[in-house]
């Protein structure tokens, strides 16, 4: 397992340490740090650049570098007391861009982030930084909101991207000993749906039974089938169908199951192709109350050659 945790200095960014501290690392794991700093432009650009006194970008340059060793030397006291194994380094440069290419470069399993941060001078950084990453990456992506792993709730519609959230969770080994639940959530249309005239209420109530007799068929299946697998895995798990949109159903669950972690694929399809994890993943690392591990399919790898242009848009900063 390879991961690579961005941090800030935030309480958010430390939150993404806590979780990785939480987590069973299996034998062989390595965990990169990376703390980004802006360039010189965004440090100096803007529509009131040079209308007022302010330090010199060396100074605040100084001051940026001075800080990121505190952080990530701190970070990494608290991974290496968790056994676990660490580098650490700084790079310049857009953060999201940075740490995505960062993360190719290194072919990152698992990208860890806060759910959002404030840098050394009050700039927002992994606000935006972790939804850009939840949309574009490539690895699986933790938004950490918790610091602990201690309940993890699996969103799942079937599919194989949904599926991917289950075998992320009972293959990777990061989660041994946490109690698992599966959700899924089924998204029923209002009668009308059905395309019956009012006239014909009576086949239009005949035909909604059956598609939500169908639709809860289908996910005591899906749940008992992942059920099945995290159980194959040596993990506790139970599950839980509810009858509600996808993601307020998974959040609502989190919420009264006091989930430590939601688990969910990238996107997927519910009944009738309606429910589509690829919104509902965003919404829940949006809003979400707790910690939100948005997986994916095990995508292949191009292969490469000669030096790797994940290297041209970071300027690295010695550690």
């Amino acid at each position: 397992m390879k991961a690579l945790i961005a941090i800030d200095g935030s309480n958010e960014s430390a939150d993404a340490v806590g979780v990785a501290c939480g987590l069973h690392w299996p034998e062989g794991s390595s965990v990169q740090l990376l703390h980004v700093i802006p360039t010189d432009l965004e440090l100096s650009g803007g529509p009131l650049a040079g209308t007022y006194s302010v330090p010199s970008l060396d100074e605040v340059r100084g001051r940026l570098v001075e800080e990121g060793h505190e952080i990530l030397e701190h970070a990494i006291g608290r991974l290496e007391a968790a056994a676990v194994e660490v580098g650490a380094e700084m790079l310049e440069g857009r953060a999201a861009t940075v740490i995505l290419e960062r993360a190719a470069k290194m072919e990152a399993d698992l990208i860890v982030v806060g759910s959002r941060g404030l840098g050394a001078i009050g700039r927002m950084l992994l606000g935006s930084v972790s939804a850009e990453l939840v949309d574009r990456a490539q690895a699986a992506v933790l938004v950490a909101r918790r610091p602990g792993c201690r309940r993890i709730l699996i969103g799942t519609d079937g599919s194989e991207d949904g599926t991917s959230a289950v075998r992320f969770v009972a293959e990777t080994g990061l989660f041994t000993g946490t109690e698992t639940r599966v959700v899924h959530a089924i998204d029923l249309h209002p009668v009308w749906w059905t395309g019956f005239p009012p006239g014909a209420a009576a086949m239009s109530n005949d035909a909604s039974l059956a598609v939500t007799l169908a639709a809860r068929e289908r996910g005591h299946a899906v749940t008992e089938d992942a059920c099945k697998l995290l159980r194959s895995a040596g993990l506790a798990t139970s599950w839980v169908v509810r009858e509600e949109p996808a993601a307020q159903g998974i959040a609502n669950e989190a919420a009264s199951w006091d989930a430590d972690l939601i688990v969910v694929g990238t996107r997927g399809h519910g009944l009738l192709k309606r429910m589509v994890l690829g919104s509902t993943a965003r919404w829940l690392a949006h809003r979400a109350e707790t910690s939100v591990l948005v997986t994916r399919p095990v995508p292949v790898r191009p292969a490469t050659s000669g030096a790797s242009s994940a290297a041209t848009s970071a300027h690295p900063i010695a550690v």
